[in-house]
């Protein structure tokens, strides 16, 4: 009887690992800004319909990272590239956060009003809450949360989920030689979010960070060493 228990609890448990949904991470992209804007020529000049999935998800990440809200012509072209991204994967929740954050960028617009403003940062939130809730096994959206609340302005009340977001990637993001960048940049971020309210923090944030071989992300947090 003991046997057939073990054996039942066996199985159940090597069922729910099997369960258990693999984590998806977002395509890479240079964290600087100039090779930043070469990936984008190389990807821009790839005709559309040849775009594969992963070079549509590229273009858009991108695309967001050089988007700032005092560039209008950047916003335009950033917003056209994400649509045409959003139709040819409808459903992809990357993207869908990708959207999320144009809107929270848009709202930082100076022709617009405080009223618009707000809708669009609601707006955004949403769409990146949703995102989220659609894969929450997907690195990518929670990411892209992460930065866009850690961008917004104070008064917003953002900074607390821009926290629980970076906290949730460093637990989740599991060590290995192959993450040793994505999980320089978060624990790199999260220092930048955390340093006005606890520098003590944010130094050990960036000491785990330049002890990692992240590239870029590790070189600037060596700097603030």
């Amino acid at each position: 009887m003991n046997n057939i228990i073990a054996g039942v609890l066996f199985l159940l448990t090597a069922l729910s690992a099997h369960a258990q949904p693999a984590l998806q991470y977002p395509p890479a992209i240079p964290a600087g800004e100039s090779e930043q804007r070469v990936m984008q020529q190389q990807l821009v000049q790839i005709p559309a319909e040849q775009r594969s999935e992963q070079q549509w998800r590229q273009l858009a990440l991108v695309s967001i990272a050089l988007t700032t809200t005092a560039d209008a012509p950047q916003q335009e072209q950033t917003a056209l590239t994400i649509e045409q991204a959003r139709h040819a994967l409808p459903d992809d929740a990357l993207l869908m956060a990708i959207e999320g954050s144009l809107y929270c960028i848009q709202a930082g617009n100076s022709k617009i009003d405080g009223m618009q403003a707000m809708a669009l940062v609601n707006r955004g939130f949403r769409q990146l809450d949703r995102a989220v809730l659609k894969e929450p096994e997907n690195i990518g959206p929670r990411l892209q949360r992460a930065i866009t609340a850690s961008r917004t302005p104070a008064f917003l009340g953002k900074g607390a989920l821009a926290r629980q977001d970076y906290h949730w990637l460093i637990e989740t993001i599991p060590a290995t030689e192959e993450t040793q960048s994505l999980r320089a940049m978060v624990l790199y971020q999260l220092g930048e979010v955390v340093v006005s309210d606890d520098p003590s923090q944010a130094t050990l944030l960036w000491q785990r960070a330049a002890a990692l071989a992240g590239g870029e992300w590790s070189e600037r947090a060596k700097k603030h060493l």
